[in-house]
């Protein structure tokens, strides 16, 4: 992913920052602490809640890392980045039971910790200052609505894994199951690149023009990393077929990718 700062391990995974996380985080913040500038206090929870925010991030990607490993898919490391966290892992699940629960795990996560900032928000916004009360019911909306986007069945959301392993156990056959899911994820991150660039001509139900670009750009990334894992599938069912000792050689000795790379986006 380019330059990435360490941040240390937690239950045995590399954590790191790549640079656009530090774009996202600042127009979060600004976003937040706007038009109150001179205001320390809003300045205070809008840095806070940016944290709480990505901190979310990290959970549900540790969800998923933890659930994983713990069905034996090795997890090297987690990655914020500016439209999220992504955890690489060193190969794909096995078993259509495995990916299906991994996939569950971080929006399950993310369902809990907004049900956690809604019931702070129902028992202390009344006695807590307006700012912080925002911030937790901001925290709460966010968070649930990042396990409903991220259920959406297109790869390489969460959805879109659910999806491939509910066809990989009913039909047996993970490449088609993977060559669906695929698929359907590039037709919503093109369907969200249309939303976007109509956001930002006619500006409906609030929208403003960056709203556009934002969710242009996003349904960008997810129209990219499908047709990116579309060619891993194909590139791994090539090899899959190589019977002669000639075409295996390289694949064993690892000069050629495997197409198992695939990362867990979010």
């Amino acid at each position: 992913m380019g330059k990435t700062f360490k941040l240390g391990k937690l239950f045995g995974i590399q954590f790191g920052l790549h640079f656009s996380w530090f774009i996202i985080f600042i127009l979060i913040t600004a976003s937040l602490v706007h038009p109150d500038y001179s205001d320390w206090f809003s300045w205070f929870t809008a840095i806070s809640t940016s944290l709480l925010l990505f901190a979310s991030v990290v959970a549900h990607e540790l969800a998923h890392s933890l659930v994983g490993r713990a069905n034996g898919i090795p997890v090297k490391s987690i990655t914020l980045f500016i439209f999220g966290g992504v955890a690489q892992m060193t190969r794909e699940a096995a078993r259509p039971g495995a990916e299906l629960k991994m996939a569950v795990a971080g929006p399950a996560s993310s369902l809990i910790i907004g049900a956690f900032f809604s019931l702070l928000w129902l028992l202390l916004s009344d006695i807590m200052p307006g700012p912080i009360a925002v911030m937790l019911l901001g925290l709460a909306v966010i968070n649930i609505g990042l396990a409903l986007f991220n259920l959406v069945p297109g790869f390489p959301l969460d959805g879109g894994r659910v999806f491939r392993s509910i066809l990989w156990y009913t039909t047996g056959n993970y490449i088609r199951s993977s060559r669906i899911a695929i698929r359907l994820g590039q037709g919503i991150g093109y369907l969200l690149m249309l939303g976007g660039i109509a956001i930002i001509f006619l500006r409906p139900f609030g929208f403003t023009w960056f709203d556009g670009i934002w969710i242009a750009f996003i349904g960008w990334f997810l129209a990219s990393i499908a047709s990116i894992s579309y060619r891993q599938i194909n590139r791994q069912e090539e090899l899959h077929s190589f019977t002669t000792p000639e075409a295996e050689a390289p694949h064993s000795s690892g000069s050629l990718p495997s197409g198992n790379d695939i990362n867990q986006l979010n």
